[in-house]
């Protein structure tokens, strides 16, 4: 249980340095912000390529869901704690904690089941979770905004 607590903090703090402020504005004409914007976009999908790659790897169904799960949580209320989405107009806002818990279980969910099926290293199990990972991107940016 230790090996899957320490990548998905592995995960969790190389995407947090990487990304620290916004990683989705890009100033044009900039070229280290281009540069910084591509890493910081390629970093993204450390998520849900990684519990993949994990559970084919070492067929460990309990971590690799681990693995899926905890660093898009914790990655998800940390951004959003400390960046001050959660807060508003100096106010917790109830109705935005549960918009991002849903969105964040969301994620969590389809992380962990590619996690999943990937540990039966079965070829058709692969594809499943390759579904999943798919799945997880298009969920991933379409709650950018």
């Amino acid at each position: 249980m230790i090996l899957p607590l320490i990548i998905s903090f592995i995960i969790f703090a190389t995407v947090i340095i990487v990304n620290i402020g916004s990683p989705f504005f890009k100033i044009f004409g900039d070229y280290e912000a281009d540069i910084k914007y591509i890493i910081s976009t390629i970093t993204i999908f450390i998520f849900p390529v990684t519990p993949i790659i994990y559970g084919w790897i070492v067929k460990d169904k309990i971590g690799t869901i681990i693995v899926g799960t905890v660093p898009i949580f914790i990655s998800l209320f940390f951004g959003n704690l400390f960046f001050g989405n959660l807060i508003y107009n100096n106010g917790f806002s109830i109705s935005r904690f549960f918009t991002i818990l849903l969105y964040a279980v969301s994620l969590a969910t389809l992380g962990g089941l590619a996690g999943y099926f990937s540990s039966k290293k079965e070829f058709k199990y692969l594809i499943i979770s390759i579904f999943f990972g798919v799945l997880w991107i298009s969920v991933f940016l379409s709650g950018i905004g």
